[in-house]
């Protein structure tokens, strides 16, 4: 034990040595900026969309509740400007039935959309950018009981996007406003987001 001690001493010293000579003789270090990728990209969003006003068409009073909102993108970029996209999406619309014959009971119903869009960078920086956007696409609702009519939905939004050290990663958030043509429904959603270039 003794002898080992001596050794792994010098061998430290060493090292060390070496080490500092090497800094002596190069360039200091300097972090080098990897460039942001663009291309052909994929993106997917999770968050909440909440409807303004009663959208269901029975006649009767329901409060609206904010619900689950998943999108799934396929884009590509336009240069360092603009960019041009399809996404599915998948959004859940909750409201509470208000009855006059019995207590409030719940009136859920699925929309499922495709649609296809642009987006414009207002401001792009070495990392960040703020973008806005707009999309437009057919919606098909379930189940029928809920009364929530199938048809045309737009969106438009903005949102920031952040390219990570992790090379292709994007995260990002982003707002956005819709209206659903068939029910005249207005919705507000936010979501954060993951991006992969290619």
């Amino acid at each position: 034990m003794k002898r080992i001690i001596p050794i792994v001493v010098v061998l430290v010293l060493v090292l060390a040595g070496q080490a500092l000579a090497d800094e002596a003789k190069g360039e200091p270090r300097i972090q080098k900026f990897q460039e942001v990728e663009r291309g052909f990209w994929m993106r997917t969003t999770l968050g909440a969309a909440l409807t303004l006003g009663d959208v269901f068409g029975d006649g009767g009073k329901a409060s609206m509740l904010p619900g689950p909102l998943v999108t799934l993108e396929f884009g590509y970029d336009l240069g360092q400007v603009a960019s041009l996209h399809l996404c599915v999406m998948g959004q859940q619309i909750i409201g509470v039935r208000e009855l006059t014959n019995r207590p409030e009971v719940s009136n859920d119903a699925g929309a499922l959309a495709l649609m296809a869009g642009g987006r414009f960078n207002l401001v792009t920086g070495k990392r960040l950018g703020w973008f806005i956007k707009a999309q437009v696409g057919y919606m098909i609702t379930a189940p029928e009981m809920a009364e929530y009519q199938a048809g045309l939905l737009v969106q438009g939004g903005t949102g920031l996007e952040y390219a990570t050290q992790l090379r292709h990663f994007f995260v990002g958030l982003e707002v956005f406003g819709q209206y659903d043509l068939a029910n005249s429904g207005i919705g507000i959603g936010l979501t954060p987001t993951l991006k992969y270039t290619f």
